[in-house]
């Protein structure tokens, strides 16, 4: 399921075809009008983990560009009209650096609406982005995000605000071929 998946629907040109895959066989909460285009990865444990436990939810509009990592093995939960960039991993499973037994420990991320995730940017596990928050191009971001925060940096740290929350909507339609 995961080669199928992560190496043949993820590059089908077609949103019809891997958006039905994602929320048919995987079992993906996603919006009708939410996109995730050509080349994205999913790391999960299995379609029915993802379904039972509602793993990965993308909300209204929000848009998930090209070659992007998402880790559902912790539960990931994207609002409305979320905007991630081409290349950007979001991460929800590590390796404490103590545990001598090198286990997983998966943490959930959530994504509130109007965020802006620039091109390559890393989240890591455990991590919160507030409503309206903007994450820097190949930032890091290690902690949470208060809403209308810009982060950027290695680890990402705040250099500036937005002033004030978006109202914007993501409605761009869907070719029918990417």
């Amino acid at each position: 399921m995961n080669f199928i998946t992560n190496y043949l629907i993820n590059h089908v040109p077609s949103y019809s075809i891997r958006h039905a895959w994602y929320r048919n066989v995987l079992g993906v909460q996603l919006d009708r009008n939410a996109g995730i285009h050509l080349g994205c990865y999913l790391w999960y444990y299995g379609p029915s983990t993802l379904r039972r436990e509602r793993l990965l939810v993308i909300g209204e509009r929000s848009r998930i560009n090209r070659d992007c990592c998402l880790d559902a093995r912790g539960g990931l939960w994207i609002g409305n009209d979320v905007s991630v960039s081409p290349g950007v991993a979001i991460l929800t499973a590590e390796h404490p650096p103590d545990d001598d037994e090198f286990r997983v420990e998966t943490k959930r991320v959530r994504i509130e609406d109007h965020v802006f995730i620039g091109m390559r940017a890393i989240i890591l596990p455990g991590v919160t982005l507030g409503a309206g928050a903007v994450v820097a191009a190949g930032a890091v971001v290690t902690r949470d995000v208060p809403a209308l925060t810009i982060v950027g940096g290695v680890p990402a740290r705040p250099i500036g605000h937005r002033k004030r929350m978006p109202s914007y909507r993501l409605e761009e339609p869907f070719p029918r071929f990417e």
